[in-house]
């Protein structure tokens, strides 16, 4: 077992991947069909598509999740029959996948022990753990072998799952959607680490919607729509923003351009936060010291670094975190226990950070789950359920929500998270707090959920919007907050606040 070789491969011209008219159907969907592409060693390649292109069935082929019914997969020019996981990890392919497949009541060594156990055998647990510190370093992944995964933040869990591939010995990396979870800070650690690797010889794909990333890390894109091939190989740089997203999407999409809204002066506060501290359960501060208001009509960005407090913030607020100190004002009163009830009740709804664990009841489908979200509800405003039911049709149609007869857990990442966005954004909330909405959303998604935040700032609600994407943050928010190690950093007008300031409060920096 070791990780990728120092010296970069010589260069030749057998593809260190290559796919020929692959096909994956399942039952009457056709999800894959007929797809080629090539990928060299030490390159970079982007496969972009929207959400339901086929991205994920294709990667989970490659990595030996799905068998496909036609078609070949070459690995430096010779057949492969990748009829599992650990048949491609024996190939040297690794993957990280979008929803990251960690036990969280382990360890972090622990979690990694298992994963190598199929390609590698038993190690003691000082080698192992003395491998990871030594991996974590020379690829510049801060992680701590003895840490519960339950204990870390979801940049740390991504962390911790390239660590596990890179122990693996391998030749081809897979990263689905790997910077929806990282600060920009974490972006450039990441990009610096694959810049390594291919340094090293090591090919690697990356899946992702963000294309100020394509243009900074890949060598050439592969663009996928209805499950097709209708760009392949091409560079990225020979091609405008807007012709990527229209071989995306079929058509031109209009971004949403910041509305320019006047400041939220004088305004009753919906919730006020006075010098309140929260901990964790491994008895470290999440939070230290914090005030804080939220308005009405106004989008409240949040910024920090993984692990900076925005996920305790966001539980606070929505009732599933206690305060170990200060004070919680709701409409003027002072909360002493914020619960989900009470908070529900005070018009305050969440978007989970991470639906597919937080948010989806394995077997239920998208109908059980609005009622669900319905009956928890249904105490908290005075909803009008027509107009209210009226508008979740609308949402869906506009983020093109599956059937609602479809069991949840068999839904795509991109999906379950449109099916959340919908029942948040339609609840005649008060307060929503958005944690990463736009996460491993395509291009179009990502638009129209802006627009809905925008509207729902518009119609006098208040938003909490939490956001690893600098740019979506500057977009959208009237107000910046960054979090730094749990603290107020500043506060900054969305209007005119910049990355460089954001980034130098993120690491402590104080505000002038």
């Amino acid at each position: 077992m070791s990780a990728p070789n120092d010296s970069r491969a010589e260069p030749h011209d057998t593809p260190a991947l290559e796919v020929r008219d692959l096909v994956k159907t399942f039952g009457p969907v056709r999800a894959n069909d007929g797809i080629s592409f090539t990928v060299m060693p030490g390159e970079v390649h982007a496969l972009l598509g929207e959400n339901g292109a086929g991205k994920s069935t294709l990667v989970k082929s490659l990595y030996g999740v799905h068998r496909p019914d036609s078609g070949e997969i070459l690995r430096d020019g010779k057949v492969q029959h990748l009829d599992s996981p650990s048949v491609a990890r024996r190939s040297g392919i690794g993957m990280v996948f979008q929803d990251m497949r960690l036990i969280p009541a382990l360890s972090v060594w622990e979690n990694i022990a298992l994963h190598l156990e199929s390609t590698s055998g038993v190690l003691r647990p000082r080698q192992l753990r003395a491998l990871i510190a030594e991996t974590s370093e020379r690829y510049g992944l801060a992680t701590h072998p003895l840490r519960k995964v339950e204990h870390l933040s979801i940049g740390e869990w991504q962390r911790v799952e390239l660590v596990k591939v890179l122990l693996g010995g391998l030749r081809l990396l897979i990263l689905d959607e790997p910077t929806s979870v990282l600060t920009p800070q974490e972006v450039a650690g990441l990009f610096a680490m694959v810049r390594r690797l291919t340094a090293e010889g090591v090919a690697v794909i990356i899946i992702t919607h963000k294309l100020r990333e394509v243009r900074q890390i890949a060598d050439r894109v592969t663009v996928l729509r209805g499950g097709r091939t209708v760009l392949m190989n091409a560079s990225p740089h020979a091609l405008t923003d807007a012709e990527l997203i229209t071989a995306m999407v079929g058509e031109p999409v209009e971004t949403l351009q910041r509305a320019v809204t006047p400041p939220v002066t004088g305004a009753h506060a919906l919730v006020r936060l006075n010098g309140v501290s929260v901990r964790r359960p491994d008895g470290d501060w999440g939070l230290r010291d914090l005030d804080l208001e939220i308005r009405p009509g106004e989008i409240l960005g949040v910024a920090g670094l993984a692990g900076s407090g925005q996920n305790e913030l966001a539980d606070l607020l929505v009732g599933a975190d206690g305060i170990a100190d200060g004070e919680v004002v709701v409409d003027g009163e002072a909360v002493a226990l914020p619960d989900p009830v009470r908070m529900r009740r005070a018009g305050i709804v969440g978007v989970a950070p991470d639906p597919v664990r937080q948010f989806v009841v394995p077997g239920m489908t998208v109908a059980e789950h609005t009622a669900l979200w319905n009956s928890a509800g249904m105490f908290a405003f005075d909803v009008r359920h027509a107009d209210a039911d009226l508008r979740r049709r609308d949402a869906m149609a506009e983020l093109r929500v599956v059937a609602s007869s479809r069991r949840m857990d068999r839904l795509s990442g991109g999906n379950i998270q449109r099916a959340l966005l919908t029942l948040a954004l339609t609840s005649d909330a008060r307060v929503v707090v958005a944690s990463y909405p736009t996460r491993g959303l395509d291009v179009l998604t990502t638009e129209r959920t802006r627009t809905l935040l925008r509207r729902l700032s518009e119609a006098g609600a208040a938003v909490v919007l939490i956001s690893e994407d600098l740019d979506e943050l500057l977009a959208l928010s009237d107000r910046v907050a960054v979090l730094a190690v749990g603290r107020l950093a500043g506060i900054l007008p969305g209007g005119t606040a910049d990355r460089n300031t954001i980034g130098e409060l993120m690491t402590g920096v104080e505000a002038a």
